[in-house]
This record gives structure tokens, C-alpha cells and sequence, in this order.
């Protein structure tokens, strides 16, 4: 029997870590449904990135995850799930392909506007700081950067994914209300025939960004070069200043496009978004939801010019914060002879 291999390879800011922690939170469940989390890891970043880099063969992870299906016996799992968002980051997938020699792979990528998608994942590269190119940039340089996220030329890389998997296993997903009326992690299962997992409840919203203000904060950060741990703590030390002193509970704007703007930007993908929705809807709009009012307010990617204006509201309560919670300690005295 040839199990199905099920590769969610994003895109980033569609709610995958809200499906991935679903995914986890339901390993047993999923167990008794026939379907394998290999690892029991909600992101399997480890294991592509190793295949990309030549440490792992896709023939020796295929092995090591059909190992891991056959130990479940006597419970028949005839399903495996791979996530990792980063996968869509690449731009010849042709050597996950090779799973194809192993599993009946089908792909589940999650579509977000671009003129959207642009806005959250600015913030998100200000958070975390994985990418010094992109860390520190304002939203206009990092506007000018967008060609290199070729991943959002949607028509292109669809295309890309059905010459490598075929097109009957290429499921796509749009991250829009109106076409996943009961949310993404719902439309994820029923794209994976998981839908019997939904009488668990969904996972909150999750990963959302900062307010425009923390983020123009954080922008200045030197944080990509601290270690993870110690980005970590800076990063929920800036959260907790946004929640408790500024407070923004709930999930922030990142409406940051003027309206002429954001029209120039989605034209730039407009063929490419209908000849997809063409080719794979039978309609002429990819997304159909309605762009934001003109008037529509923006947020303010601003902090104070003045020193004492920045120390007031951002400086000193972050140092607060992080002594507060603990993450600044002093050393232990030296022992006395």
C-alpha cells in the first residue's frame, strides 16, 4: 500500500502556525484517524532543509517516516503530514518530487493577496529578524525588495508546483473569509480529508505582529545579531511592553498602503492572479475580497525623534518589562574564601 504524503508548504502569514499547533495538539487523534505527524513535530523545517542540503536523501526520509507509520500498528496510517512554510520559499521544489517515488504526494498551499501578504510579512521580518537584509528596512525599501519573494507570482509557481507533483495533486487554498468561511485550519482539513478532527475546536489566532509603533521600534533593534534565546526574550519583552503599557490586546493593523499604492502594487500581479483563477476557478478573480476603504486609517510607523520621548514610552518601560519578568538578572555573588 502506497501511503499519501500531504506537504503544507505555506504560504507564510495563511494561519500555518495556527494549523501546525492544531496538528500537534491532535497527534493522538490524527493516530486514530490514520494519519501520521512524522516526529511528532508541528514544522518539519529540520528535515527539509537537510534534504535541501544535501544531509538527508528523500529515499532515507521517506524510510524513517514510513518507519514510524508501520510502529503505529495495528492502527493502518495511510496518511503522513509535512508542514514547513518555508518550503514555498524555494524556488525548484523538483527534489521533494522524488517523494513522489515513495508516497502519493499531494501539495496544500494557502494564497493571501499580495497587497496583504506584503504588509504582514514586513512586520513579521521586524519581529523576528531572521533575514539581516531585510530587518531593518522601511516599508518602502522593502516594497522595492518584492521581486525576490517570488513565491506571491502565484500563476508561476503553481505552475511550477503541478510540473513537479501533477496538477490534480496540487491543492490550493484561498486565505480569504468568504472562501474558507470556517477559517483556514478547517479548509486545511478538509483539503487533507481530516474533517473528522474539527469536532476538537480550531486553534486561535496566532503569531499575530506588532503595533506599528513597537515595530518602527524594533526596526532599530540590533536583534538579528543576538542568539535565538536572547532574541526571544527581547522580542516578548517588547510584547509584553505593546499589551501591558500601550495597550494593544488584540490582533494589530497592518494596513500600511495608501490606496494609489496598494493599486500600483496589485497591478503588478493582476494578469498573473486571473489567469490562475482561469485556469484553476473558472472565474476571473483570484481574490474576492473587497479592497480597504479609501479612507481607511493607516498605521503609523512612527516613534518619537526626541530622546526623552523615545526613552519615556519605549526605554524604560522595555527595561521594566524585562526586569519585571525576570530577564535581566544580576550574578551570583562570588563565595567568600
Amino acid at each position: 500500500m502506497t501511503r499519501t504524503l500531504y506537504l503544507h508548504i505555506g504560504t507564510h502569514r495563511t494561519a500555518t502556525t495556527s494549523i501546525q499547533r492544531f496538528l500537534l495538539r491532535n497527534f493522538d487523534a490524527l493516530i486514530a484517524e490514520g494519519c501520521l505527524l512524522p516526529f511528532r513535530k508541528p514544522r518539519h523545517f529540520e528535515m527539509i532543509n537537510a534534504i535541501f542540503a544535501g544531509q538527508r536523501t528523500i529515499a532515507d526520509a521517506a524510510a524513517r517516516m514510513n518507519e514510524r507509520a508501520d510502529s503505529k500498528a495495528p492502527v493502518d496510517i495511510t496518511k503522513l503530514v509535512v508542514s514547513d512554510e518555508d518550503i514555498c520559499m524555494r524556488k525548484d521544489l523538483s527534489l521533494l518530487g522524488e517523494f513522489r517515488e515513495h508516497f502519493d504526494v499531494k501539495v496544500i498551499y494557502s494564497l493571501r493577496r499580495q497587497d496583504l501578504w506584503l504588509e504582514s510579512w514586513y512586520f513579521q521580518n521586524i519581529k523576528w529578524q531572521w533575514n539581516p537584509a531585510l530587518s531593518h528596512c522601511t516599508f518602502d525599501e522593502f516594497l522595492a525588495r518584492r521581486d525576490q519573494f517570488h513565491w506571491i507570482h502565484y500563476d508561476g509557481y503553481v505552475r511550477h508546483l503541478e510540473e513537479v507533483f501533477g496538477a490534480e495533486n496540487v491543492a490550493i487554498n484561498v486565505f480569504e473569509k468568504e472562501q474558507m468561511p470556517d477559517g483556514p485550519v478547517a479548509a486545511f482539513c478538509e483539503a487533507a480529508g481530516l474533517q473528522a478532527l474539527l469536532g476538537n475546536g480550531t486553534e486561535p489566532h496566532v503569531n499575530s505582529s506588532m503595533s506599528a509603533a513597537m515595530a518602527e521600534f524594533a526596526r532599530h533593534l540590533p536583534m538579528d545579531e543576538f542568539p535565538p534565546a536572547q532574541r526571544e526574550l527581547l522580542r516578548r519583552a517588547m510584547e509584553g511592553v505593546d499589551r501591558n503599557v500601550f495597550g494593544h490586546t488584540g490582533k494589530q493593523s497592518e494596513r500600511l498602503m495608501p490606496p494609489e499604492l496598494r493599486q500600483a502594487i496589485l497591478s503588478d500581479y493582476e494578469a498573473g492572479n486571473r489567469a490562475l483563477a482561469q485556469r484553476r476557478f473558472g472565474r476571473e478573480a483570484l481574490f474576492e475580497q473587497p479592497l480597504p476603504a479609501a479612507d481607511a486609517p493607516l498605521a503609523q510607523l512612527a516613534i518619537p525623534q526626541d530622546s526623552q520621548g523615545l526613552i519615556d514610552q519605549f526605554v524604560a518601560p522595555l527595561l521594566r518589562q524585562m526586569v519585571e519578568k525576570g530577564m535581566i538578572t544580576a550574578p551570583a555573588a562570588p563565595k567568600k574564601g
